[in-house]
């Protein structure tokens, strides 16, 4: 693996981390929106997931941004 690729995953896991740790605050600003993370930040938000990626790709480096649903509703899983 390259080093850039390794350096990737680790600022990925980063801001998942971040984005994790911080879900109840999350919830109270953006629940039932779509968050961009960039650099342990949300950088934008929206309802449509399109629109979201539009606007972030055109100011972001995408392969650096995290996108997560926030929602206080419980997913339902279906085995």
């Amino acid at each position: 693996m390259s080093s850039e690729a390794l350096t990737l995953l680790v600022k990925h896991g980063e801001d998942m981390k971040w984005f994790l740790r911080n879900y109840d605050r999350l919830i109270e600003n953006y629940d039932g929106l779509f968050v961009a993370v960039y650099e342990q930040s949300v950088i934008d938000s929206d309802g449509d997931l399109d629109r979201l990626v539009e606007r972030v790709s055109g100011k972001w480096p995408l392969e650096r941004v995290i996108v997560e649903h926030v929602s206080r509703e419980k997913p339902l899983l279906v085995l």
